[in-house]
């Protein structure tokens, strides 16, 4: 028993030694990069916007809810874009997620004190998209 304990002690270091050896070389081959952020493009033509409610009253308080949906070809959402209402000096603005999240949705509150018809551009990333919203102040 006593000759067989070098053998195995020797067996043992060489295994792990290999084992050591070649996950050291496995983890600086594949864990030494870099995670690469991929900027993807979106559609004009798929992105749309909505605005809920259709109307409300020109006294400055209430608000009309626009939610812009930036979507990409295939018609998945597109995380990371900028989106930009154009300014009319009658409205008031509020950016509550200007910056698209992971389903591609951004969205803003506009309050009015005075009544009219508005069509605002909507921009993403300095492009604007084909559809412009219509809010109605009464």
């Amino acid at each position: 028993m006593m000759k067989k304990l070098p053998f195995f002690l020797l067996l043992f270091i060489v295994i792990l030694l290999a084992f050591v050896i070649f996950f050291g070389l496995y983890e600086v081959k594949f864990f030494s990069s870099r995670a690469t952020i991929k900027s993807v493009s979106f559609s004009v033509d798929n992105s749309y916007v909505f605005i809920t409610p259709l109307r409300a009253r020109a006294n400055g308080q209430e608000k009309i809810r626009v939610t812009v949906f930036v979507l990409d070809d295939k018609g998945l959402g597109v995380m990371g874009k900028k989106v930009f209402l154009d300014q009319d000096e009658a409205l008031n603005i509020e950016e509550i997620q200007a910056l698209t999240d992971n389903f591609g949705k951004s969205y803003f509150d506009v309050t009015s004190s005075k009544t009219g018809e508005y069509y605002l551009k909507v921009l993403v990333d300095d492009s604007e998209l084909k559809q412009k919203t219509h809010l109605s102040f009464y």
